[in-house]
């Protein structure tokens, strides 16, 4: 080595290293409080509150900085009622400053009955809500008495908001997001509308839960996340997302996550994750996300009686169009904001199966419509042991990896001739006339047996109505079969000269005309000889047409395999073809709906193909027979017209254009 480098290499070595940026607080930042509200006021302190171990008080602290609330003293402000009204169950205290007062939303119940959970308000008779005195304002009146909690309230376009959660009336009796207008700082006024129930598996592991709202308003937009599931390491967070200028009151106006936004992270020993409120930096620059969390994931019993939900805070990313990504909490330690809060989301090149995996779907019809195709389902929930079908759901794609959930515009308790369900058997939808008409299967509730009813929407989405007032085919009126659930499973078809036809069936293939009101029957109800149909015919019948060749295709035996017959007229003779699908992974039915689509030809079926497989315990929930899973896979066609077999594939069908 030589004399200058040893030179150059002692005054480096002599010199200080370079000192590291210092983090900006460190989580968690506070121990065993759950719940944790954090508002930074125009005073420049952020004040914190949240939910004690104890339930019993509420606690509130400041300090100048995020992480100073860490050593900032808690100071007692109010403690619950030793009887009566107040006495139990303080929880997710929010403080709030409106015009001149301080505010303190929190969820109390009677010391007597515990669980009568409801709404509170206090207000602060002082201009500093650490010394000022706090006066009981009462119970927020929500408009009917049910298990309420986890109040916010939020200012958007010169009014004031009021979010909370509820337990509803079946079949929204989880826990679910409601929303109204306030016209003081302690009531509402106006009717509540419901924003978001739990409907997704993630939503529902080990209770049905949406609760704890908190608003985000960026952007033009106006993000409201939930916590859902149970307060486990399966909570979790959600959100839901509105244009800045549209109406808050009006459901149709948010689109809600498919999936979680923010949940618990092995890697970096965070479980369950959730009660989240949003803050900014001091100069208001860089958006907060503050929400509760453990560090360790088995929980020895009931977890809502587990001290060690902590407080813990983290930077929020954001996408080129203004979207929050939250990623996963961080780890224990330290904590610096990232000098670089964008984030980049990738779109991928295709859609593997299950296509559908947030609730459990069956019964696929496709339609196709000015360019989008729609997928009309049923969905299953329960437990596994039967079909428990409450609703049926709407999906749609520009190019079938992106689908978009519109949710359930139609129930069979909206056929009131119906028994109400839990029975939305499959369905078929079909456009006519600038009408959408959506034939379904439900209970019959004075005709023994199942039956067929149609509603209508002007939209694709919906809502839709019972477009009769009674039912379109009851099971008085087929007699081939002595079965008292042979009427099911309808599919609609429109003939090149404007003809529209309904089949049906179990056990034997319904037919008939209907008129050009799509909502009565013309003529006779027939019935595809058995022959022509292979001698087997089981259920689910399908029309669709291919260069002048009519296809039928249907389920064939138990458990069921796709077979399909072919004919120049849809009046038959059909002749039987044999099979185009084997059966289902992991299901007795499988169920098809055949489509093209932008110059593909595609095949639609379920499976009980798992999803949610979360593991043993109360995140497991796996497929079968009765929680199928929607698929789809190319199709394709010989020469002579005749279909190939379809291969049920893991991977699904690419993006198309």
């Amino acid at each position: 080595m030589t004399r200058s480098i040893l030179l150059t290499f002692a005054f480096s070595a002599s010199l200080p290293a370079p000192a590291l940026a210092a983090p900006d607080w460190t989580n968690p930042i506070v121990e065993q409080r759950a719940d944790p509200h954090v508002f930074l006021d125009e005073d420049g302190y952020y004040y914190m509150t949240a939910t004690v171990p104890e339930y019993d008080r509420i606690e509130l602290r400041r300090a100048r900085t995020l992480g100073g609330l860490s050593t900032a003293k808690a100071e007692t402000i109010w403690k619950k009622h030793r009887r009566g009204e107040m006495g139990a169950h303080i929880w997710a205290p929010e403080i709030h400053h409106i015009g001149p007062k301080w505010y303190v939303y929190f969820t109390a119940a009677p010391a007597e009955a515990i669980w009568e959970i409801r709404p509170h308000v206090l207000e602060c008779d002082g201009p500093n809500p650490l010394t000022g005195k706090w006066i009981e304002k009462g119970e927020v009146k929500l408009g009917w008495e049910s298990f309420s909690l986890d109040a916010t309230t939020f200012a958007h376009q010169g009014k004031r908001y009021y979010v909370w959660t509820q337990r509803g009336e079946a079949p929204y009796d989880g826990t679910n997001i409601y929303i109204a207008l306030m016209d003081t700082p302690t009531s509402i006024t106006g009717a509540p509308v419901m924003l978001t129930h739990p409907e997704y598996g993630w939503e529902t592991r080990g209770h049905r839960v949406n609760e704890a709202p908190a608003v985000l308003i960026r952007h033009g937009k106006v993000f409201l996340t939930y916590s859902a599931s149970a307060t486990g390491t399966v909570y979790c967070l959600g959100m839901l997302t509105a244009d800045a200028d549209a109406d808050l009151l009006d459901p149709g106006s948010w689109k809600k996550s498919a999936r979680p936004v923010f949940q618990s992270s092995p890697e970096n020993s965070q479980f369950g994750p959730g009660h989240n409120c949003f803050t900014t930096t001091p100069d208001g620059r860089t958006d907060l996300l503050v929400y509760h969390s453990r560090n360790y994931e088995k929980i020895e019993g009931d977890p809502l009686h587990n001290p060690d939900r902590a407080t813990r805070a983290q930077a929020i990313r954001w996408t080129s169009d203004g979207t929050p990504v939250f990623g996963e909490p961080v780890a224990d330690g330290p904590y610096t904001i990232p000098s670089d809060l964008t984030a980049q989301v990738s779109k991928p090149d295709s859609r593997p199966n299950p296509i559908i995996t947030e609730v459990f779907t069956a019964d696929p019809a496709p339609m196709v419509h000015d360019g989008r195709l729609y997928l009309y389902v049923g969905q299953d929930e329960g437990d596994g042991r039967g079909y428990r079908m409450p609703r049926w759901r709407v999906y749609s794609t520009d190019d079938m990896v992106e689908w978009q959930d519109h949710g359930s515009p139609l129930q069979p308790g909206d056929f009131k001739w119906s028994t109400g369900g839990p029975t939305s058997w499959a369905g078929h939808a079909i456009e006519k006339d600038g009408k959408f008409y959506w034939y379904v299967t439900v209970d019959h509730k004075d005709i023994h047996g199942k039956a067929l009813g149609v509603a209508v929407s002007d939209s694709p989405t919906g809502p839709f109505k019972d477009a009769r007032g009674s039912a379109l085919v009851t099971n008085d009126m087929t007699k081939a079969t002595g079965i008292s659930w042979d009427d099911i499973d309808p599919a609609a078809f429109i003939d090149d000269d404007g003809q529209a036809w309904l089949f049906w069936g179990n056990q034997k293939c319904y037919y008939a005309k209907l008129k050009p009101n799509m909502t009565e029957l013309d003529g006779d109800i027939r019935v595809v000889p058995d022959p022509e149909v292979g001698n087997r015919f089981t259920e689910a019948p399908w029309v669709h047409q291919r260069h002048g060749i009519y296809y039928l295709s249907y389920a064939t035996g138990f458990p069921e395999k796709t077979a399909y017959s072919v004919s120049r007229s849809i009046t038959g003779p059909w002749i039987y073809k044999g099979l185009v699908a084997e059966g289902a992974q992991n299901s007795n039915t499988i169920h098809q709906g055949i489509v093209t689509f932008k110059g593909k030809d595609y095949f639609f079926y379920h499976s009980g193909m798992m999803q949610f497989d979360e593991g043993a315990g109360e995140g497991h929930n796996g497929g079968g027979s009765f929680l199928r899973s929607v698929c789809v896979d190319e199709l394709h066609y010989n020469p002579d017209g005749s279909m190939q077999r379809v291969i049920q594939t893991s991977e699904g069908v690419g993006r198309v254009k």
